[in-house]
């Protein structure tokens, strides 16, 4: 243990240094350790090192950033809770910097601590997604948010099932944002968000979604809800067909309008239909072959 702390702790004095190249050797070298499985921090290693990658997450060379996410993902598994605690807190408030760069790299950082937190241990994913939720939800129209939000639901969305209500109340705004990245992320998210939502939650999105397909406010947003009841029939499967008979009155009205976009995402819906709704869709299996001439 002695000698793993001294090794750690001359590793991070050369984090400290001047020379670009000094830190990134020293970040390697940091990175390289982590990923043994036989290496065990003590608790002010552990605390040292978090604090370490935190500040070279806004170093100002790109390459020693890039590093310091990456050793993230590895440390994730390699510290005590409450420093995957301390990171994530550090991640979600970089997410509302008005550095664009520091929202990014976080961005990552968050993704990888993510994609890295153990199945096993349900108290802490839970924890952190809790975290990141609570956190991230009033940043929801930021890109990097969003993509987070959708990686959490789709990972552990069963979790976070005290925070469904608000992410839905959240997300569904933006679904009529000006910006078609903004729209197409926030699309993901529902879609990972029916996987593991209640029956009432995911009825009242499909409500939403119909009743702004009967006013037709928009061209953009209409494209986008058709869009987005294609990405929920793919995920949720059978579970779409109960709202079949509602749906494809709609579509099947949209489908015959001169617009190429919009047709496309119809006949998209109707493909989703028939894979995953078979049963439900074979009466109206002449109108959709219709449509798709």
């Amino acid at each position: 243990m002695a000698s793993v702390s001294y090794q750690i702790a001359n590793l991070l004095e050369k984090m400290t240094s001047s020379d670009k190249d000094f830190r990134f050797m020293a970040t390697n070298d940091l990175m390289t350790e982590l990923q043994k499985d036989s290496i065990k921090l003590d608790d002010d290693s552990e605390r040292k090192v978090v604090k370490m990658l935190l500040r070279l997450l806004e170093d100002k060379n790109g390459e020693v950033q890039n590093l310091a996410v990456k050793c993230l993902g590895p440390l994730v598994n390699k510290v005590k809770e409450y420093q995957v605690e301390t990171i994530v807190d550090a991640l979600c408030s970089n997410m509302v910097s008005e550095k664009e760069q520091l929202r990014d790299i976080s961005s990552i950082g968050l993704k990888t601590v993510i994609s890295e937190l153990p199945m096993a241990s349900s108290a802490l994913a839970a924890n952190v997604c809790k975290r990141i939720t609570g956190r991230l939800s009033s940043a929801i129209e930021k890109l990097e948010a969003l993509d987070i939000l959708a990686d959490l639901l789709s990972r552990f969305g069963g979790l976070l099932i005290c925070f469904h209500t608000t992410i839905l109340a959240a997300l569904l705004p933006q679904l009529s944002s000006p910006r078609q990245a903004v729209r197409k992320r926030t699309i993901v998210a529902l879609s990972h968000l029916v996987m593991s939502c209640n029956h009432p939650l995911y009825a009242k999105l499909i409500d939403f979604l119909l009743d702004g397909l009967s006013r037709n406010t928009s061209t953009s947003t209409t494209r986008t809800y058709i869009q987005c009841i294609a990405a929920i029939c793919r995920q949720a499967g059978h579970r779409f067909g109960e709202h079949i008979e509602r749906v494809m009155p709609l579509i099947v009205q949209y489908s015959r309008e001169e617009d190429d976009e919009l047709r496309e995402y119809c006949l998209q819906a109707f493909e989703a239909f028939v894979h995953r709704c078979p049963k439900e869709i074979t009466p109206h299996i002449s109108t959709v072959s219709l449509h798709s001439k």
